[in-house]
């Protein structure tokens, strides 16, 4: 997956039919490819809440990521 990681570095993270999930945390890196493949969502009452969540299939639009 390629993206801008600035772009969705304060985005929101988005499911399949549109609803917010929460907010994006940490991106992770692929230590051999340098290639985003993990992130973390915020979730919760004032983002308390922090999943791990595979990027594999999910895809940016603006600062919006979509899973």
């Amino acid at each position: 997956m390629n993206f801008n990681l600035d772009e969705v570095q304060n985005g929101t993270v988005v499911d399949q039919n549109g609803d917010k999930i929460g907010s994006v945390g940490q991106i992770y890196l692929d230590d051999v490819t340098d290639q985003p493949t993990w992130v973390t969502v915020n979730t919760g009452l004032f983002g308390t809440s922090e999943s791990f969540v595979p990027l594999e299939g999910a895809r940016v639009e603006g600062e919006d990521l979509y899973l």
